[in-house]
C-alpha cells in the first residue's frame, strides 16, 4: 500500500469515527445566544475529524457571533456540527471572490 492510499484510508476511518464539534462550554449559549435563520445559508466548513480536517459543503440555519451549526452530508448520513464561525465560508463569497481573482489576473496579462 502506497502512502497516497494510507491517507485515504485514514481519512475514511477518521470519518467513520464522526467528527468534532463544539463543546456546550465552548459554544456558552447563555452569553452568546443562538440566532436561526431559513432557508439554510450555503457555505464551505472546514470540519474537525480525529487525525484531520475536511472541507465540506454545508448550510448554516443556526449561529452565534462565534460560531455555526453547519448541517452537511457525508453519503446517506446528515450530520450537524457546531464549529468556530472563522472555519466557515459563504460559498457565493469563495465564488466571487475567485472570480475577482481569476478577472484580476487576466486583465494583468493584456
Amino acid at each position: 500500500m502506497g502512502p497516497e492510499q494510507a491517507s485515504a484510508l485514514q481519512a475514511r476511518y477518521a470519518r467513520r469515527a464522526g467528527p468534532i464539534g463544539l463543546t456546550v462550554e465552548e459554544l456558552d449559549f447563555e452569553h452568546f445566544p443562538v440566532k436561526n435563520g431559513f432557508p439554510g445559508i450555503p457555505v464551505k466548513a472546514w470540519i474537525r475529524f480525529p487525525n484531520c480536517a475536511e472541507l465540506v459543503d454545508g448550510e448554516v440555519f443556526a449561529w452565534t457571533p462565534k460560531a455555526a451549526e453547519v448541517t452537511w452530508q457525508d453519503g446517506p448520513v446528515t450530520y450537524r456540527t457546531w464549529v468556530w464561525s472563522s472555519a466557515v465560508t459563504r460559498r457565493e463569497e469563495m465564488m466571487n471572490r475567485n472570480l475577482g481573482e481569476r478577472t484580476n489576473r487576466d486583465s494583468n496579462t493584456e
